[in-house]
């Protein structure tokens, strides 16, 4: 077998073989004996009919085209394990000529990148300290203490500090927006989840009152089509509760679990928000080695690997919506851009996570960490019990442990990176 190699842009390769024609009568003889084991012809026991008799059945150009589809699969099996490449995607093949028995053909693919990597053990990225301050332990108290609030239906004017039932309609230029309209939409007065100067209009309403205004969005709002426009609201009051906060005491802390006293609900909440601090310090901290390891790694990736990761990117997104009770269309609305925009905003986010990939799995390469079987079924049970399966979803097991062993691997790099 005779090769040529040329590099291509994109970490693509073209790939000339070369087949003699004593290779292709090799591969000729094998597909004869392979299909002579399979050919039911009358007058001979399966698995005996000789080759000639296969050729006379079959015919030669059939024959033929089956031992050149043989070479071709195994003559580029043996160059990427000779050349140790890993190919991404679907190899092109261009149709294959012959010259005499001989056969040439050309084939074009893409392969995972060479990393070259920096001097990691360098890397020095410091954890950052977290601190609790006592605000944040009161923010959270306060908010347990609204969701226990006791409610009373009254009869007089909406004051700010209610819980309000309401019935809305919000429109621009006379349509309804996305999203614009809602019955008995439960709403904390006072608390500003609606547009700026929504509820400021709200203020001395009774029950069964409607009223209509109009609030101009403001320029920085989260949904882009709607800043700095003029929103029509109808908006009718049918319920108005006061709100009874309870008393923040030894007996309210009983009443939220298994606490003796609100000094002992504090340190829960301490500890709770220590360790989500922690969690976010240790990301943030890897996040920046991440970085530090890539900054000066220059690699023409394939244009496969990077879609793949956009594609990672959108199912995250999905899911992360889908969370909110929202879906693509809606977000995209928010924002004020197309699904084609958004794609191509990915695009340097996509690149830089695939390279982030390619340098730890190097680093792992490197020095010899490893990920046991076990360790990738203990994580998988964690994983399963965590967030079973929805009836009717089918999970790729396959895919989640190889999923599960590239978290692993990237946890006992990062582990290693920063020990520096």
């Amino acid at each position: 077998m005779q090769s040529e190699l040329k590099n291509l842009p994109q970490s693509q390769i073209e790939l000339t073989i070369k087949l003699s024609s004593d290779e292709m009568k090799d591969y000729f003889n094998q597909t004869c004996e392979k299909l002579a084991r399979q050919a039911q012809v009358k007058g001979f026991r399966p698995g005996h009919v000789p080759k000639d008799v296969v050729a006379r059945e079959l015919g030669e150009e059939k024959i033929k085209q089956a031992s050149a589809d043989l070479a071709i699969r195994e003559s580029f099996s043996k160059a990427i394990a000779e050349n140790n490449w890993e190919v991404v995607g679907e190899p092109k093949i261009e149709p294959q000529s012959s010259s005499g028995d001989a056969l040439v053909y050309k084939t074009t693919f893409a392969v995972v990148p060479k990393i070259v990597l920096p001097d990691y053990k360098k890397i020095n990225i410091l954890l950052a300290e977290v601190k609790i301050e006592e605000h944040e332990i009161g923010s959270v108290l306060r908010d347990i203490q609204k969701s226990r609030a006791v409610v009373t239906a009254v009869t007089r004017p909406a004051q700010k500090g209610d819980r309000l039932e309401i019935d809305f309609t919000a429109k621009v230029d006379g349509k309804v927006i996305e999203g614009g309209q809602s019955k008995q939409h439960p709403l904390i007065f006072g608390e500003g989840h609606f547009m700026a100067g929504f509820e400021d209009e709200l203020v001395g309403l009774n029950e069964n009152e409607t009223k209509n205004f109009s609030v101009a969005a403001p320029a920085d709002y989260h949904d882009k089509n709607l800043a700095q426009k003029k929103v029509d609201f109808e908006v009718k009051i049918n319920s108005i509760q006061k709100r009874k906060l309870p008393e923040i005491t030894n007996e309210f802390a009983q009443s939220i679990g298994n606490f003796a006293s609100v000094e002992d609900l504090k340190n829960n909440i301490r500890d709770g928000l220590q360790a989500e601090k922690a969690m976010r310090a240790q990301e943030e901290r890897r996040a920046k080695i991440a970085q530090e390891l890539v900054k000066d790694i220059a690699v023409e990736l394939p244009k496969k690997l990077v879609e793949m990761e956009i594609e990672k990117m959108t199912t995250e997104l999905e899911g992360s919506l889908a969370r909110l009770n929202l879906n693509r269309e809606t977000y995209l609305n928010h924002i004020g851009a197309t699904w084609a925009d958004l794609q191509k905003d990915w695009q340097a986010k996509a690149e830089q996570r695939v390279k982030i990939t390619l340098a730890l799995r190097e680093v792992a390469k490197k020095e010899g960490l490893q990920v046991s079987e076990e360790e990738i079924e203990e994580k998988l049970t964690q994983i399963l019990r965590g967030a079973p399966a929805a009836p009717g979803q089918n999970i790729d097991l396959t895919a989640l442990r190889g999923y599960v062993r590239g978290l692993i691997r990237n946890d006992k790099v990062f582990a290693l990176l920063e020990s520096n």
